[in-house]
């Protein structure tokens, strides 16, 4: 404990700094996308897939982020990202060919945002067992901060020193999450765990993450009715929103504005991103309002303004309009997958329904992308890409309203016993307290 106390501030402030720079660059991906259409004049599908995949890394990397914590510290994680995003924004720099940019840009740069992103959530829990969830809101106002900048700094980047230079410039600012990551000394808590786990557990115990848990537990959960729904309904939203972040740009570009106009629509996400989190946070208090009823209407009301992007299509002020709804109506969704997947799962069973959940929305940044790029390609216009989007909005209200119908959970968030939490703990090789921080990390 002897890190703990007035050093709690020094890693929540570094948390804010590595949550601006490495994970929030994932929003940037529609202005990175435009720039390489126009370097590489490549196939629209596959230059797509460069930009999902980097995007979908955030989640998907999370089995790698686990060992590196649960063997090292998560000081060695959050420092191994910003190596691992500097040499793979670096090294972009030296590509001549857009399929070299699937290892380098998606896949190296992506396990960077990954590593960064779950190292800093998961030491806050330590540092913060009480206050955990104002200090993960603070945090993540740093992510709301990165969304609002890097979408123009990279385009201000892109047109100051070219699509090369842009990448090199961009690895240097991410390498600065090395010496944040520094500054996140172990707490007391993290040792005595390390402590623990590499002194009595197995090896597949150590490299496994609680919020994972083993084959058998997520058949378990995924055997729940309601939170299978829900799972569907967060894919459908994963669906819908990396496809407007990816096509938003290009779209606004094709009708006149200017690519930096463009970036801007992605910054205005951000601020609306910001007022959402805080927003949804103070309404899921509130015990008459349902977060599942939050989370079906944000989708909703997202899907129909969807529709309408082409009446925001003339018009700096227009398009930033839509950059700000875009924001505030997607931003709460990531708020609520905590309380939700509480509210339909036993807490024994909550840290492996994380892991399903994450990895629904890896898949979903994943393949969203391309297949509307394919439905783009097929119909010739970027308007198809949104009826596709909001079509998906739509489907996750439709899954998420389900999800209610047939609520199999047994233990409230708000009411839980702590003995019950104890037995939680032992049963899932982590704490939960662990994995609600890590699950409100999911950008």
């Amino acid at each position: 404990m002897e890190f703990d106390g007035v050093y709690s501030y020094v890693v929540l402030a570094a948390s804010f700094v590595v949550m601006m720079i490495g994970p929030s660059l994932t929003y940037a991906t529609g202005v990175f996308h435009v720039a390489m259409l126009e370097e590489f004049q490549e196939d629209l599908v596959l230059t797509t897939w460069v930009g999902s995949t980097f995007g979908c890394m955030f989640a998907l990397s999370g089995p790698v982020a686990s060992f590196i914590i649960n063997v090292f510290d998560c000081r060695t994680c959050v420092v191994m990202s910003g190596f691992v995003m500097m040499i793979g924004l670096a090294t972009s720099c030296l590509v001549t060919d857009i399929k070299s940019l699937f290892i380098t840009f998606a896949l190296v740069a992506g396990l960077g945002t990954g590593l960064a992103g779950t190292g800093t959530v998961v030491i806050l829990g330590y540092y913060f067992p009480k206050p955990a969830v104002v200090a993960s809101s603070i945090c993540f106002t740093g992510a709301g901060f990165g969304i609002f900048v890097l979408p123009a700094l990279v385009q201000f980047l892109l047109e100051k020193y070219g699509f090369h230079g842009a990448y090199l410039i961009t690895g240097g600012i991410t390498f600065h999450a090395c010496a944040a990551g520094m500054l996140m000394r172990p707490a007391g808590t993290e040792v005595n765990r390390q402590r623990n786990i590499l002194g009595g557990q197995t090896l597949r115990q150590r490299i496994t993450l609680p919020m994972w848990g083993d084959f058998t537990r997520i058949v378990s959960v995924i055997q729940n009715v309601s939170f299978l729904l829900y799972t569907v309904s967060i894919l459908c939203f994963s669906l819908g929103v990396s496809t407007q972040y990816q096509f938003v740009p290009n779209f606004f570009v094709t009708h006149g504005s200017s690519q930096q106009e463009a970036s801007f629509v992605l910054s205005m996400s951000g601020i609306g991103g910001i007022l959402s989190r805080i927003l949804t946070g103070f309404a899921a208090n509130d015990k008459n309002i349902g977060s599942c009823t939050i989370h079906s209407s944000v989708n909703g009301i997202m899907a129909v303004f969807s529709l309408l992007i082409t009446l925001f299509e003339s018009g700096t002020h227009l398009n930033m309009i839509y950059g700000f709804i875009l924001g505030l109506y997607t931003g709460g969704v990531w708020v609520l997958m905590t309380p939700l997947t509480l509210d339909l799962l036993d807490l024994q069973d909550f840290a492996t329904g994380v892991g399903v959940v994450r990895f629904a929305c890896g898949t979903g940044f994943l393949v969203g992308p391309p297949i509307a790029g394919a439905i783009v390609k097929g119909c010739g216009q970027y308007y198809s890409a949104f009826l596709f989007s909001g079509a998906m909005f739509f489907l996750a209200t439709v899954f998420g309203f389900l999800s209610t119908l047939k609520t199999q959970a047994s233990v409230p968030s708000n009411d839980a016993h702590p003995s019950m939490v104890s037995n939680c703990e032992n049963a899932t090789g982590g704490s939960v307290r662990e994995a609600l921080v890590v699950a409100s990390g999911s950008t």
